[in-house]
């Protein structure tokens, strides 16, 4: 280094005052120039940063939150439960309860009222607005798999689907299992509702759909809510993501997507797997008012009861599972379906220790009495027990008189 210097000072000594200035101005605007860069690096670093956001990590909404939000104009369907209670009178039990959007309607009108669902989140929801509702509810909670589920033999005189529930199922073995256990849980006199979307072929596909803007206001938020969905037709199959986007107040947006996967059927399948489980389709509507079920119907809603004693179901009944990607899954349904009693693995069931009914809860609502059916026809391929194995698929009365046969499509909900 100093070798460097020594050879380098005669070069500076030699130097006049001008050329000294002139490299002395060159170092400073060098200088200038490198802080002037600096610091545009970080005014554009934080520029990014206030725009993206908050410093530090906002505070998280629970999903069960921005469904209450999202579904929180959809009351058709609440309006036909309350009447369908009114009409068979309780018990009840709803299928995929989620945070008590139909139970607590339900239950504040007297009803005794079981709400069986598998996430705890949304079950910790509706138990604080029945909280806040009244103590008085006859209202319990119940956490477990719509699948495979035990109440301790209880009977109920109403078992209500609604919401799409039955599609977040994945295949037809699974709702197979599911109506399975809704024909053990349900009264000789007692009947079940599902209400489930069209499978409606021109619609198949969402790409990205926005479906509505909604106030939050425990947050002062402003909640946009979009849908995507995606379906195989070829085996039924559909998979689908809610997208929220979460707006505050000083302009700053974060995202959350809730995905959904699940499956659709049609008429004819539900036929079958009702009657696989040993209920007998009473009759279709095509809306909550009621009407006929046509190519232009919004809802499919099915009402079905047990069978009459004549009329047993099948000891070893079909299994209608999906092939290719569901056989599997088909198989061991069916491996169940044909086992003994015994032999079947226990339902994993829990009830929240601190929701249990009170003794004594009586009914509130009134019920009508349903004339048993006669016996089927004596048809060329009938059964042993003389029912038809077609008679599941013969249409209800209320149904149309002309044949449709363009495919309806189906949408299901995530969880709720």
């Amino acid at each position: 280094m100093s070798l460097v210097l020594c050879r380098l000072a005669p070069v500076f000594l030699s130097l006049t005052t001008e050329q000294v200035h002139v490299i002395t101005l060159v170092g400073i605007g060098l200088a200038v120039a490198l802080v002037a860069a600096l610091a545009a690096i970080l005014l554009a670093r934080w520029w990014v940063q206030r725009r993206a956001g908050p410093a530090g990590p906002p505070e998280p909404i629970e999903a069960p939150e921005l469904y209450d939000l999202r579904t929180a104009d959809v009351t058709e369907d609440i309006r036909f439960c309350v009447e369908m209670a009114r009409e068979v009178g309780g018990p009840v039990l709803e299928l995929g309860a989620g945070t008590g959007r139909v139970t607590l309607p339900l239950a504040q009108r007297g009803l005794v009222v079981t709400g069986l669902e598998t996430s705890r989140l949304m079950l910790q929801r509706a138990k604080m607005k029945a909280e806040q509702l009244s103590s008085k509810l006859h209202v319990e909670w119940v956490e477990g798999d719509i699948t495979n589920f035990s109440l301790g033999g209880r009977k109920f005189r109403l078992i209500l689907a609604p919401f799409n529930v039955l599609q977040e199922l994945r295949d037809l073995s699974e709702m197979e299992k599911c109506l399975r256990c809704v024909a053990e849980h349900l009264e000789p006199a007692g009947k079940f509702v599902v209400m489930v979307q069209p499978p409606r072929w021109e619609a198949l596909k969402i790409e990205r759909r926005f479906l509505k803007a909604v106030y939050n206001p425990r947050t002062s938020e402003l909640v946009n809510c979009y849908q995507s969905l995606a379906v195989d037709p070829i085996w039924q199959k559909l998979r689908g993501e809610y997208e929220y986007e979460i707006w505050d107040h000083a302009g700053h947006m974060r995202q959350i997507a809730a995905p959904y996967e699940g499956s659709y059927l049609t008429c004819p399948e539900m036929a079958l797997l009702l009657r696989a489980a040993g209920l007998q389709l009473e009759a279709v509507y095509g809306s909550f008012a009621r009407e006929k079920l046509t190519a232009q119907s919004k809802h499919m809603i099915f009402l079905a009861r047990p069978l009459p004693a004549a009329l047993p179901a099948p000891a070893q009944a079909p299994t209608l599972a999906a092939a290719g990607a569901s056989s599997a899954s088909g198989s061991a349904a069916s491996a169940n379906a044909s086992a003994p009693a015994s032999a079947q693995a226990v339902p994993s069931t829990l009830i929240l220790p601190e929701t249990v009914m009170p003794a004594g809860a009586q009914t509130a609502g009134g019920s009508t009495s349903i004339p048993a059916l006669p016996p089927a026809g004596g048809a060329s391929g009938s059964s042993a027990s003389g029912a038809s194995p077609a008679q599941g698929l013969q249409a209800p009365s209320s149904a149309p008189a002309n044949r449709h046969t363009t495919g309806q499509r189906r949408r299901s909900k995530p969880t709720r």
